[in-house]
């Protein structure tokens, strides 16, 4: 027996930008609202006007209604690295890589070594979006919810 799920008009590169948010940013809580399907950033500068008046307190003490985005698994970055570098089909480059991935701060590595070659660099930003999207789904769908596109507003 398959599911129905609940369509929502969830944005999502904020999603994604939300999913990719470290735990260790405490001062940084990201929930989604299940009615409107909205991302909403609970921090400092958070201003209630800007979300009909919703109280910090409202938001994190309604589960049922505005549920926390789980902070990013550090490894994930690390996985989407391996995967991207598992797809290249360049030698040299996948080599470059895979030694960038076995150095201190791998991460800062890859990069650099990116950084050399535009074209590789835009791939990369495209696979790990795509990583990115596929874990938004997937954390959706625990929830009972698929994203459907936001309705722009007039202008």
């Amino acid at each position: 027996m398959s599911q129905t799920l609940k369509c929502l008009p969830v944005d999502l590169a904020e999603l994604c930008i939300a999913l990719s948010a470290e735990s260790e940013v405490s001062e940084l809580k990201w929930f989604l609202d299940l009615e409107s399907g909205k991302v909403i950033l609970v921090s400092r500068e958070y201003d209630a006007a800007e979300w009909g008046g919703l109280k910090p307190d409202e938001i994190e003490g309604n589960p049922a209604r505005f549920r926390p985005v789980p902070a990013a698994d550090p490894q994930h970055h690390l996985v989407d690295m391996r995967a991207f570098v598992d797809e290249l089909t360049d030698g040299r480059l996948r080599e470059s890589l895979e030694l960038a991935l076995t150095a201190p701060r791998p991460e800062r590595r890859f990069r650099a070594v990116l950084g050399w070659l535009p074209e590789e660099l835009e791939k990369w930003h495209g696979f790990r979006q795509h990583r990115f999207e596929a874990r938004a789904h997937s954390w959706l769908s625990t929830l009972g919810v698929t994203a459907q596109a936001p309705v722009a507003a007039a202008s």
